[in-house]
């Protein structure tokens, strides 16, 4: 992980949580996900299911980069992909209708 980090120049390393001992890299940083990591992983794609949810997301930051997120109607088709990366939200802890709910208000 650590090399993965030097290699593209931005974020850190953690644990993934108290009881579990897997390492993950995160990248908080708008800009060095616009400028390192989905460029890196455009010319080095995933070779596993991750691609599709990979994609699904580079899409999301750059539309949120063009302040797409600002309207309504436009953090609604964000986060409508968004709720559909990562196993369609099967272990999402809050389900799709709270969060449509806590939108619309």
């Amino acid at each position: 992980m650590e090399i993965i980090r030097q290699r593209l120049g931005c974020g850190h390393v953690k644990r993934n949580s108290k009881r579990d001992r897997a390492l993950v890299f995160v990248v908080r940083e708008r800009a060095a996900l616009l400028e390192s990591v989905i460029p890196f992983f455009e010319r080095v794609p995933l070779l596993s299911s991750k691609r599709s949810d990979f994609e699904k997301f580079a899409c999301i930051v750059r539309k949120m980069a063009r302040g797409d997120h600002r309207t309504a109607v436009g953090f609604r088709e964000l986060l409508e992909v968004a709720l559909w990366m990562n196993g369609e939200g099967r272990f999402r802890k809050v389900k799709w209708n709270e969060i449509d709910e806590e939108v619309s208000r």
